[in-house]
């Protein structure tokens, strides 16, 4: 970190808003554009670089940075970017993230029937799928777990999550295709 932004954090340590602003100021636009190309909507990404201020703001008192404010900063982002997906993953069921990602236009009955349609395609789908490749998808999908977490989960290998997902992703893409070519 340079003599420049080690004073900076210094005087942001010590409450300076000055300072504080100058770094927003000088930061904000190119993080936006950053954490929009990594979650791909405007308005998540203005929440994600939010957040990284905000939580700068709020522990600078104890805010130990070793490297320089750009690197610091890209770095929150993305990591702040990855946790919204996480914590998506974790709230919203697969039915539920797709409706929130295309947009559906709720007064427009076309699309809800077609959305409910994808969506039981999807359910049935998944349930007909053997018991132990249904319930790999559902702990990575549903609940966020990794594949290791999985594979210590149920006392498998890594080796068999990886089987597994790819037979269920393979039973969905087959299903959607058939169901695009109708």
């Amino acid at each position: 970190m340079v003599l420049k932004e080690q004073q900076q954090l210094r005087k942001i340590q010590k409450g300076d808003i000055i300072s504080f602003e100058r770094l927003f100021h000088r930061f904000h636009p190119g993080l936006s554009s950053y954490a929009e190309s990594l979650v791909g909507k405007r308005e998540i990404a203005e929440e994600v670089v939010q957040d990284v201020f905000y939580n700068i703001w709020k522990n600078r008192e104890t805010l130990r940075i070793n490297r320089s404010w750009q690197s610091y900063l890209y770095r929150s982002v993305y990591n702040n970017s990855m946790m919204y997906f996480r914590k998506m993953r974790r709230e919203y069921p697969m039915d539920e993230r797709t409706s929130l990602d295309h947009d559906v236009d709720p007064s427009d009955p076309s699309q809800l029937m077609q959305l409910n349609e994808v969506s039981e395609l999807i359910a049935k789908t998944l349930e007909e799928l053997p018991e132990r490749t249904r319930e790999i998808f559902r702990l990575n999908r549903h609940e966020g777990l990794k594949y290791r977490e999985i594979a210590d989960r149920l006392s498998i290998s890594v080796k068999t999550v990886e089987a597994n997902m790819g037979k269920a992703l393979k039973a969905l893409r087959n299903s959607l295709e058939k169901y695009e070519q109708e």
